[in-house]
């Protein structure tokens, strides 16, 4: 049996950080910093790891993640933070675990989904990719005055950031996240939440080379494309959406072919009919 738990084993999480720190050093410090958040590794994510000697050598993990697919909600599973330590590496420790954990995630999931970028690891086990686009027109804008960036350590845009996570309308029908903590929250660990309180909404999003990027938008009720715009203080002259427009009501934009920085690979059932993204924020 490879897969274990957290709340029966005291120092497993330790020791799966340990393994974390030799390939993403990063990892631990942001979900540590996302604790007060509500971010908890542990409550989170289901381990499936091989243990040499007491050390965890390898490890894929699993959550969930609620969607909507079509207008229907549908929780997915995400498989994510799969690894192996770089002196145990090509002797099949990750072929092992693998098996289980389809087993597993099959009895209790119908669609599982990752990001990676080395999908042939995953086509043996019934993963494909799927083509992503991103949305993209013109808007001209900036000199918006309503947005101010919150303060995970202070305790009221702590509450604020939650509320929002907690009770968020997905960004859209056709591909779109209900509500859900822990993978936003890791995704945007190191990054601003700007909050546009007229809006009530988390508008994640850059401004580079005259383009503004929207990457989130995390509200009770999704205001327009327009709206979220009319915040915005950097100037730009076009916009791209890394999520379909339907939610924000900006038909007019192109659909166009993209990829992040890694591929959306799915297992099972997909009824997402036309063009889509699954937001940065919500990938695993």
């Amino acid at each position: 049996m490879f897969r274990r738990s957290y709340a029966d084993e005291p120092g497993l999480l330790e020791k799966v950080y340990d393994l974390f720190d030799t390939v993403w050093p990063h990892l631990r410090p942001t979900a540590e910093a996302c604790r007060p958040l509500g971010l908890r590794w542990d409550r989170c994510s289901t381990p499936f790891v091989r243990l040499e000697d007491g050390a965890v050598v390898s490890h894929v993990g699993v959550l969930e993640i609620p969607l909507v697919l079509e207008g229907r909600p549908v929780t997915v599973a995400g498989v994510h933070a799969v690894a192996t330590r770089a002196d145990r590496r090509r002797r099949g420790l990750y072929a092992s675990i693998m098996p289980e954990v389809m087993e597993w995630c099959d009895e209790r999931y119908g669609t599982l989904v990752l990001g990676t970028d080395q999908p042939w690891l995953y086509e043996p086990y019934g993963f494909r990719v799927v083509q992503e686009h991103r949305f993209t027109g013109e808007r001209r804008g900036g000199a918006g005055a309503g947005l101010r960036p919150l303060d995970r350590a202070g305790p009221a845009d702590a509450a604020t950031i939650g509320r929002l996570l907690d009770t968020r309308a997905p960004v859209s029908r056709r591909l779109g996240v209900r509500p859900e903590r822990d993978v936003f929250l890791f995704d945007t660990g190191t990054m601003a939440l700007p909050y546009a309180e007229a809006l009530d909404a988390i508008v994640v999003y850059s401004v580079k080379d005259g383009v503004l990027r929207l990457l989130d938008v995390v509200a009770p009720r999704m205001p327009s494309l327009d709206e979220v715009c009319a915040s915005i203080p950097e100037p730009y002259e076009r916009v791209a959406l890394y999520f379909a427009p339907d939610g924000l009501g900006a038909g007019d934009l192109e659909a166009e072919p993209y990829r992040l920085d890694d591929f959306l690979m799915v297992r099972g059932p997909w009824p997402v009919d036309g063009p889509f993204m699954l937001p940065p924020t919500a990938r695993c």
